[in-house]
């Protein structure tokens, strides 16, 4: 019976052109990475390999071997937190597995019961699953990275008396959920502007709070790779930043940067951590050893390439771009009604890019996404474009 309806739901998705499929990079080896979220190219990069492949001679382990909380804290997580928290000016610091766990975690354990959430439409699925396991009063969202919807959203909440009352007192937390660079559309989170409006709405300082994923923002931007909320001089305005390490930082696993209390809080309530086998020692050390490369400078050229490239891309798409106050990023969107069938031409031109479709994107907003990263060339950039305008010029 069960593998029935599991065959039949995935005929129907089948058909509806939306079965997911494994797609191995390794057999596309020979194409240009136009892909992957590895911005600055640390992933494939010689001299961490070399750095990690010493860390492991000096007695770092492969696996941790149990849950943070039982055999598998160590002295390298703890100074791992404790490096990171000082590097990116942040009061404590706390190791998830990934970002995903990291941020279902904050969603499901730090609002609560009577609470508000409000966030932006375009926030990761990982986002979605922890407001759907919150225990707070309401999860509304407001339209795109728009200061006037996030009004019209707290001014409709706040017109309920019990609501109102709770907020004016201080007595109800509001919290905003963002994302520091949205990684399907590329855009920059604008929260300045996004901040001030929750302050107008929420006067008890101790009552609002901003969440943001610097996922796609770290490494990218910030004085060495510290994220949007630096690049913005902002980095004192969340009060919890999510630095994932999958991307730009070429590894695995994710860190928390909130206050100690919070942190306590995490290590007592958060699920995904409490009964995970801790991130491995060995996946800890690689992220200390892009975190010295860093601090020491070597990475600022990888960034300033990635930079360069980005807008070499624009320019040869022909798009305009806005460097206010910070450089376009580096997720290219090219929408299409057919987003495999463009991916499959540029493919073919020997890029690999990815279609993008729903229900990962809104219906409507299929795409082929591009990304830019360091080692690319700018040759490498002006062939993507030629074949980008190919495909959408063949007939569809």
């Amino acid at each position: 019976m069960l593998e029935a309806q599991l065959r039949a739901a995935l005929e129907r998705r089948e058909r509806m052109g939306r079965r997911r499929t494994l797609a191995s990079t390794d057999t596309d080896a020979q194409l240009v990475d136009a892909s992957s979220n590895d911005y600055l190219s640390l992933a494939r990069s010689p001299a961490i390999r070399l750095a990690l492949a010493d860390a492991l001679a000096h007695d770092v382990r492969v696996g941790s071997g149990g849950s943070r909380l039982l055999d598998g804290d160590s002295q390298l997580h703890a100074h791992a937190e404790a490096q990171l928290a000082a590097y990116f000016g942040a009061p404590a610091a706390l190791l998830f597995n990934s970002g995903y766990d990291a941020n279902v975690s904050l969603l499901t354990t730090l609002p609560q019961p009577g609470d508000i959430v409000v966030h932006d439409a375009l926030v990761h699925a990982s986002m979605h699953d922890g407001f759907r396991a919150s225990r707070a009063r309401a999860v509304l969202a407001f339209q795109h990275n728009d200061p006037v919807d996030l009004e019209r959203v707290l001014t409709h909440l706040l017109q309920e008396r019990a609501v109102e009352e709770d907020v004016r007192a201080g007595r109800c937390n509001v919290f905003l959920a963002l994302e520091s660079v949205y990684s399907m559309d590329g855009t920059l989170c604008r929260l300045g502007v996004l901040a001030d409006t929750l302050a107008r709405y929420v006067p008890v300082r101790g009552a609002r709070h901003i969440l943001i994923d610097e996922a796609h923002g770290v490494g990218v931007y910030g004085r060495g790779g510290r994220g949007v909320c630096d690049a913005l001089q902002l980095a004192d305005v969340p009060s919890v930043r999510l630095i994932t390490f999958g991307k730009a930082w070429g590894c695995a696993g994710a860190v928390v940067l909130c206050p100690p209390l919070w942190r306590e809080y995490l290590l007592n309530y958060a699920r995904p951590l409490i009964y995970s086998t801790a991130l491995p020692p060995m996946q800890v050390a690689a992220i200390l050893c892009v975190l010295r490369a860093f601090e020491r400078g070597e990475v600022d050229a990888n960034q300033q390439r990635l930079h360069a490239r980005t807008r070499q891309l624009y320019e040869a798409l022909g798009r305009p771009y806005v460097c206010d106050p910070l450089p376009p990023t580096p997720i290219v969107p090219v929408y299409s009604a057919q987003p495999l069938v463009l991916a499959a031409r540029v493919q073919r031109a020997g890029f690999l890019v990815r279609a993008v479709r729903y229900p990962t994107v809104p219906r409507g907003e299929e795409r082929v996404r591009l990304c830019v990263h360091a080692h690319n060339t700018q040759e490498d950039m002006v062939q993507l474009a030629a074949a980008v305008h190919a495909a959408q010029g063949a007939s569809l």
